[in-house]
């Protein structure tokens, strides 16, 4: 018996299957809020990652681990694309 995994059946054993099937995923994620400082959805960390580095986003904090995207916000977003369509 293994503390962290728990005890296991004997056919788990015998079919070398000694991991719980019930394992807590440990996913991490990055938070993400808006220019305008709406929470949006949290992305992966190599996405965030990229984001600073190409300087599309800042990091807020580092616990929980925090960026701010910079730029336009959704209305100027909307703006230029308004822009756009008319020329």
């Amino acid at each position: 018996m293994n503390e962290i995994t728990g005890s296991h059946s004997h056919s788990e054993k015998a079919a070398g299957n000694c991991r719980i099937s019930t394992r807590v995923s440990n996913v991490v994620r990055v938070h993400v809020v808006a220019s305008d400082g709406r929470v949006l959805n949290s992305c992966h960390p190599a996405r965030a990652r990229e984001l600073i580095r190409n300087g599309r986003a800042q990091r807020v904090s580092r616990h929980p681990y925090t960026i701010r995207l910079l730029g336009a916000t959704t209305q100027e977003a909307e703006a230029q694309s308004m822009l756009q369509d008319v020329s």
